[in-house]
């Protein structure tokens, strides 16, 4: 609710597993700061700017002022979802949070990462995407190994860490 700067989350995140909540939270802050137009929400503007993200409806027809930053007509939804969880994992884990934290640990050991979970706050799950897109680990679809990186997991070494 944008004109009353609120944002609301279902209390039943709160019985989750660790993380979930902080990252519920962060990946809606990343739709406020990302899509919400500030300065509508304030109500000092009208959103004259393309009607992005307001998904075809007439000035009339919108609520509350939404914005959608780079998002093709046919991928929106996916996009605005994307661009929230990936504000989320940058908010929680910085790269160099990450890259310090890391060191002396065996990313390839499930043991390691839920120690690493607990530490940072976040889902197992988030932390396993980001640290997939750091190319530090890569978990194949559908298993629970962990490769150091897709290289590894391809039958290659790597010469530089």
């Amino acid at each position: 609710m944008p004109q009353q700067r609120l944002i609301e989350i279902n209390e039943l995140i709160l019985e989750k597993p660790p993380g979930f909540v902080e990252s519920t939270i962060a990946h809606e802050i990343g739709h406020w700061v990302l899509h919400v137009n500030q300065d509508e929400a304030d109500g000092t503007t009208q959103q004259l700017e393309l009607n992005l993200g307001n998904f075809g409806k007439t000035a009339s027809d919108v609520e509350e002022p939404f914005v959608c930053r780079g998002a093709s007509a046919d991928t929106k939804i996916a996009s605005i979802e994307w661009q929230a969880q990936y504000f989320a994992s940058c908010l929680l884990m910085p790269r160099c949070v990450l890259e310090e934290k890391r060191k002396g640990r065996d990313l390839t050991k499930w043991s390691n990462l839920y120690k690493l979970r607990d530490e940072m706050g976040v889902s197992i799950s988030n932390l396993t995407n980001r640290l997939q897109e750091f190319d530090w680990i890569y978990i194949p679809k559908g298993t629970r190994e962990i490769y150091p990186g897709k290289d590894a997991a391809n039958g290659q070494q790597r010469l530089f860490g």
